[in-house]
């Protein structure tokens, strides 16, 4: 294993350039407090976060939540999901690989199927996937991508099934204002990086349309692995008047993919040099209709559909020559799964600043498997199964006097074949205006039903597996000076999983067994420098320990630090300066068995310029060339730089 003995002094030289190029900037534009016209990102913009059933700002939440706007995007230039979501705080994604491996979100320590990301409101999990029932960020392309939204802690309370570390809500674009408005851009870079992307708008007061397309090609084979993505999406809108409305949404796209195996050493020690290949389609499509037959109602009716099919071919992973019994065989896996929710909700503005949301939800899930392994001889893995479960749910939230923000929320969810689970939250935030101080606590229980694969794989599935639960809770702070211009938030968290799926190397089977407990904590500071100056430091610490058991949970690093600058000197440019640095972390692979992974940072800086209608864009990703590893001799393919140009219309 290659150690990194520069890490720290990578580190602190890196945050130190940050630092300090940051201080020529006010030592040569002055002092200032106020935004100004260059389109600044302000410290924390009090938006909505549309996660919760509920219009709720983030000034009102108990918990700990994120939104990243398009501006925020925008500045950033990040060129991909997976490399602007590493910069949330409480996060922690990973890829095994380059741009082709599967990418996984771990919330506060959570495991990553245990983490509901929607889009549009439709949740894309996918249980036929044998890590779980996660979502591959690598499917996503920024370029429809409205904000992400993040809810840290269990968001069951609202969504029930898989939310019980976290909920992430992607948003994707959608027309603003009337009229017809349209945009073009190509993007080009080095290890076989390519981008191109199309956009067009608009409409009347009433009636509005969207239509995206995007066509991303990153990565090279030589290098590990690559990533060929095409995507387009679409919504349409009519409101005749104010609360009154209706919706209609598509989103499609197509991934192909190569990769070394998980658990294969990658591209440092992988004895098979042959890559996994994954081609892979989806299709998430809805509708919504809202209704405002009073001034104290709202009435909201949905229906959406999430479809996905993956063929998969894996050379396998073979054995270890000293553990001859440990290795992964080859495979052959094709799947298709679709999910139908219908949801009906009724939402009333009662006294006391008090809005309360009460809603039942069907959902019908779908799988059907067909594979081999190869031992030699052909084993089949085919397995279908569906789960249909009604859900009713209940959303409070209640300022009853100003300083002070309630949230209550309960979800009772019949998953077929399953025991009925409950999922109560509670919260409570109080706000010192005087002084811009606000203190708020939160808890809540969750819950995940078995995936697909855990029960029904023909090798290693149990039909008797119980759901997983969990309960947590958090207390924070949060701290406005110099009129707000600068900001610092403070959580901590505890949260107790249990029942979770493990396998058993006396049975070769899956079983309820383990508990885990995470604690941890977040600290987020957010200074608006100058008017065009914003810089962001933030940590992360979690720790997380497996009840009775001396193992530790893979890909949990215990420390994570971010620093962001991002500079605007004028109407015309934008620069943005990003490092980050992951502590030490356990990991696995059958080359190697265990092993402490070593501590590593990363910085990617870039900058844009817009002329009229047209903007220039350069990035450098991994400026410093850190040949890191987030799984056993999964290299990073070290730096590169990135080109684009758009125009708009």
């Amino acid at each position: 294993m290659k150690k990194h003995p520069n890490t720290s002094l990578r580190l602190a030289s890196s945050v130190g350039i940050g630092v300090f190029t940051a201080s020529m900037m006010l030592a040569s534009t002055g002092f200032a407090q106020e935004e100004n016209d260059t389109g600044a990102v302000v410290t924390t913009p009090d938006v909505e976060v549309t996660a919760y059933r509920l219009p709720i700002l983030v000034s009102e939440t108990s918990q700990g939540v994120s939104v990243v706007t398009r501006e925020e995007i925008e500045a950033r230039n990040a060129s991909t999901v997976v490399q602007l979501m590493r910069e949330i705080p409480g996060l922690y994604v990973d890829q095994v690989g380059g741009p082709g491996g599967v990418a996984s979100i771990h919330i506060r320590g959570s495991d990553p199927e245990q983490a509901l990301v929607l889009i549009d409101g439709v949740r894309v999990n996918d249980p036929m996937l044998s890590r779980g029932g996660s979502y591959d960020l690598s499917s996503l392309d920024l370029v429809d991508v409205e904000r992400i939204e993040v809810i840290r802690g269990s968001g069951s309370a609202i969504y029930g099934a898989d939310a019980m570390g976290g909920v992430v809500n992607i948003v994707t674009r959608r027309a603003k204002e009337p009229g017809a408005q349209a945009s073009v851009g190509i993007e080009g870079g080095g290890q076989d990086y390519g981008r191109a992307t199309g956009t067009v708008s608009g409409g009347s007061e009433k009636a509005r349309f969207t239509a995206n397309a995007s066509a991303l090609q990153d990565g090279e084979d030589e290098d590990g692995g690559s990533l060929d993505l095409k995507t387009v999406s679409g919504s349409l809108s009519y409101s005749p008047s104010d609360g009154n409305g209706i919706g209609l949404f598509v989103r499609h796209n197509e991934r192909e993919s190569s990769s070394f195996p998980d658990f294969s050493g990658g591209i440092r020690l992988a004895v098979n040099r042959e890559l996994e290949q994954r081609d892979a389609k989806e299709t998430v499509y809805g509708g919504d209709i809202t209704l405002r037959p009073a001034d104290t109602l709202d009435l909201k009716f949905m229906l959406s559909r999430y479809e996905r099919t993956e063929d998969i071919n894996s050379p396998g992973v073979p054995p270890n020559p000293a553990d001859p019994f440990n290795f992964v065989p080859p495979s052959v896996t094709s799947s298709d799964f679709t999910r139908d929710n219908a949801l009906v909700s009724a939402t009333a503005f009662l006294p006391l600043d008090s809005d309360l949301v009460l809603g039942y939800e069907y959902m019908r899930e779908d799988g059907v498997n067909q594979g081999v392994l190869d031992f030699g001889f052909p084993i089949p893995t085919d397995f279908s199964l569906v789960r249909k479960t009604d859900s009713l749910f209940a959303e409070l939230k209640s300022r009853p006097v100003q300083s002070l923000t309630l949230q209550f929320g309960y979800r009772h969810d019949s998953p077929s074949d399953l025991e009925d689970e409950s999922s109560p939250s509670a919260g409570i935030r109080y706000d010192f205006v005087s002084t811009g101080t606000s203190l708020k606590a939160h808890y809540s229980e969750g819950f995940r039903p078995p995936s697909f694969f855990a029960l029904g794989d023909p090798v290693v599935g149990n039909p008797d597996l119980k759901s997983e639960t969990s309960k947590g809770y958090e207390v924070g702070l949060e701290q406005v000076l110099t009129d707000g211009a600068l900001r610092f938030i403070l959580n901590a968290f505890w949260t107790d999983y249990k029942n979770l799926i493990d396998f058993d190397t006396t049975t070769f089977t899956l079983v309820n067994r383990q508990e885990v407990e995470i604690n941890g904590a977040e600290f987020e500071l957010r200074w608006l420098a100058l008017a065009n100056l914003d810089l962001g430091f933030n940590y992360t610490y979690v720790n997380s320990d497996i009840v009775n058991s001396t193992e530790e949970l893979r890909n949990r690093p215990e420390d994570k630090v971010g620093f962001t600058a991002r500079y605007f000197p004028t109407d015309a440019w934008q620069l943005a300066w990003t490092t980050l640095y992951i502590g030490e972390f356990f990991d696995s692979s059958i080359p190697t068995g265990d092993v402490k992974m070593p501590s590593y940072s990363r910085t990617d800086i870039s900058a844009a310029y817009t002329y009229k209608q047209v903007t220039l864009t350069f990035a450098v990703d991994n400026l410093f060339d850190e040949r890191y590893e987030q799984y056993v001799g999964f290299v990073d393919p070290g730096v590169r730089a990135r080109a684009g140009v758009s125009a708009s219309f």
